[in-house]
């Protein structure tokens, strides 16, 4: 990454990957933010719809837009494609189907250049469907900073479309990795906390479009694995070893059966909101795990236990509270952000 900051404050990186659907509203979006002193790198990952023609238009016309076209890489490819050619201070985070509300990037732009101690800024974020209707007000966390000290840790984590970033801080953890499937964002959240706080000012400044349909069961597995792999690698890393490739539970002393109780238990809390049915077979399975004899006399991993206990509680109350809604008024309840 070069250090060059003189003309560009923010470096807005937009992976784009057939994105055509909502690509203009996205981008028009940018363009028209109060704050202007910003470049948009669109990293078009190889797409073969009306993409490239949508980047051309706009860039001929504003050309803080620079497209950047490669062969498909994915999106660790094609994020770090765009950091490397990135020149301002901060690192903002944008995808093709979002919409960035006027003050979004002065606001995050003002956050981080009045607390030095915050290495990432996120906010709130209203979801959308895919003809724009609101759905929800979301965040990405309560938590300021992430504590590695037990497992499974506190991770203070934002909406990944939402994000600025100090780009000296992404420079120093060596930007996006690989090896985490559908969860390099949280990795990257992993790795920047010993660097300062991540901040969600109660401000909604993205419009964040929701795409159910595109959610598998499978994504849903593998993302939540990713996660916990990257939970190990860091708890490992800040008790100053290493997890190895893959990580390894074992790395931090947790058994490989109670590694993957909890990533039974992560993936059922992520299918309560995408597939109930499979989210009340799945319950059966946590439930197990929890009052498995092993697992109660395990006191080395009581937190894990407590945790898994209360998202059951958790869950059970959510699907008694979403039943007297419907029983009251003959619909379902409100969509909810899994926590």
């Amino acid at each position: 990454m070069e250090s060059n900051t003189d003309e560009v404050k923010v470096s807005v990186v937009m992976p784009v990957y057939n994105g055509e659907a909502f690509l203009d509203e996205a981008v028009q979006s940018v363009l028209s933010q109060s704050f202007t002193n910003f470049e948009v790198i669109a990293v078009d990952d190889g797409s073969s719809d009306a993409t490239p023609e949508i980047l051309a238009r706009h860039a001929a016309i504003d050309p803080r837009l620079r497209v950047h076209r490669q062969a498909n890489s994915g999106i660790v490819g094609a994020l770090n494609a765009g950091l490397a050619l990135a020149r301002g201070a901060y690192i903002a985070r944008m995808d093709a189907d979002d919409v960035c509300l006027p003050d979004r990037f002065a606001r995050q732009v003002a956050h981080l250049d009045a607390s030095p101690e915050t290495v990432l800024v996120g906010g709130l974020a209203e979801t959308i469907d895919a003809e724009g209707r609101p759905l929800a007000v979301v965040s990405g966390g309560p938590h300021r900073r992430t504590d590695l000290t037990s497992f499974p840790p506190r991770v203070a984590v934002s909406l990944h479309p939402l994000i600025m970033v100090r780009r000296e801080a992404l420079a120093r953890i060596g930007g996006y990795r690989e090896g985490f499937a559908h969860a390099e964002d949280y990795d990257l959240y992993l790795r920047l906390a010993p660097l300062g706080a991540i901040d969600n000012p109660d401000m909604v400044m993205l419009r964040y479009r929701k795409h159910d349909g595109a959610i598998s069961q499978r994504n849903i597995a593998v993302q939540e694995r990713s996660a916990a792999l990257a939970e190990i690698d860091a708890v490992a890393t800040a008790q100053g070893g290493a997890a190895g490739s893959p990580p390894r539970p074992n790395a931090i002393g947790i058994a490989e059966e109670t590694f993957e109780a909890y990533v039974r238990f992560r993936i059922w809390r992520r299918l309560q909101d995408y597939y109930p049915g499979e989210a009340a077979r799945a319950r059966r399975g946590v439930l197990g795990d929890v009052l498995h004899p092993r697992r109660l006399a395990d006191a080395t991993h009581h937190r894990l236990r407590l945790r898994m206990a209360a998202g059951l509680l958790k869950g059970s109350l959510r699907r008694l509270s979403r039943a007297g809604e419907t029983g009251g008024r003959g619909g379902g309840g409100a969509k909810e952000q899994a926590s």
